[in-house]
């Protein structure tokens, strides 16, 4: 898919998403609830929520507008993480407990992938993502053939 295939793409999702903007969204009390309520957010294509629960250790995107780019890259996860199916496999915490290493298992058609995501512990004691590995997502505009385990276009 082209470059601009994907931009407009994602700001088209971005538009479909405009009116869920004021709802409010609740702080959650472990890395693991953050990552279940934004992948419930990816599957009701609710980029405002999405973007309330991911961001940086200065606070959510929606709220400090960072990275700048930051509505775009909320809508590009959002394409590649609708699944048919997920379910969290791990939560570890890294060497500092404010850090946590999330495993979340997605399926799509016939495939299943593993997705890492990083959730960090804000000041006020909530939680937002601040990595997902995306290219562990697999391409979600090519096929996936039986038994495939990965992305099957690739070698």
């Amino acid at each position: 898919m082209t470059k601009q295939l994907w931009i407009g793409t994602a700001l088209l999702l971005a538009a479909c998403s405009g009116g869920r903007s004021s709802e409010p969204v609740e702080p959650t009390g472990s890395a693991a609830a953050t990552v279940k309520s934004f992948m419930q957010a990816v599957a009701d294509s609710n980029l405002a929520k999405m973007a309330n629960l991911w961001g940086t250790a200065s606070g959510p995107a929606s709220k400090t507008n960072q990275p700048p780019d930051w509505q775009r890259r909320v809508a590009v996860m959002q394409v590649y993480l609708r699944n048919q199916s997920y379910r969290l496999t791990g939560d570890s915490p890294q060497t500092d407990q404010s850090r946590h290493d999330v495993q979340v298992e997605l399926k799509r058609e016939t495939c299943t992938w593993s997705v890492p995501f990083v959730v960090i512990r804000l000041g006020d004691g909530s939680w937002v993502i601040n990595q997902v590995d995306l290219a562990s997502a697999g391409n979600p505009m090519r096929p996936c053939h039986e038994g495939a385990s990965r992305d099957s276009t690739k070698s």
